[in-house]
Parts: C-alpha cells; sequence; structure tokens
C-alpha cells in the first residue's frame, strides 16, 4: 500500500489564506478542519494557530474516486496533515 502523499493527485502547494503559498512545516502541523467537493475537484482546509491553509485536489481524478477520497478524508477530521498524508490506501481497484 502507498501513503497518500505517494500518489501523484496529493496536493503539493498549499496556500496560507490571502498570503501566498505556505511552508510545509506549517502544513504538516495543521489540523484538518474540512474537505469540500467542488465541480471537478477537492480542496482541503486546515488550520494551524488560527491560520487557515487550503489546497487542492484536481480535477483529473473521476467523480467517483473524488467522494470516496472526500468520505475517507473526513474520517480523519481533526487530525494533522502529516498523519493525513501518511495514511496508508490501495486505490488500484478504483476509478481514478
Amino acid at each position: 500500500m502507498a501513503r497518500l502523499l505517494d500518489y501523484p493527485w496529493w496536493p503539493r502547494d498549499w496556500r496560507r489564506g490571502e498570503r501566498g503559498p505556505a511552508k510545509p512545516p506549517e502544513v504538516r502541523k495543521a489540523v484538518l478542519k474540512n474537505v469540500r467537493r467542488g465541480a471537478h475537484d477537492l480542496t482541503l482546509i486546515a488550520e494551524y494557530n488560527g491560520v487557515i491553509f487550503t489546497a487542492t485536489i484536481g480535477s483529473q481524478l473521476s467523480d467517483e474516486f473524488l467522494i470516496l477520497l472526500r468520505h475517507i478524508l473526513l474520517q480523519h477530521w481533526g487530525d494533522t496533515i502529516s498523519d493525513v498524508e501518511t495514511l496508508e490506501a490501495d486505490f488500484a481497484d478504483s476509478l481514478m
């Protein structure tokens, strides 16, 4: 099984509110607060020390897979991004 971080669609670029790109150490300490479903993507929302971080999991994935992934991620609401991105999952049979 691979960690979520190992999949090519896992976000590498996070935004720090209106201030632009976020630093990875801050993001890893942030707590997952929500996973919003857009028309063809997911937006991850995390918070650390009152600062909101966001990242998008893109439109290259199927709608069915985005629904599955959102369900999995929301089970880890309140966990740090460091813990979430190291979750192991096998999506070999899913509709990525």
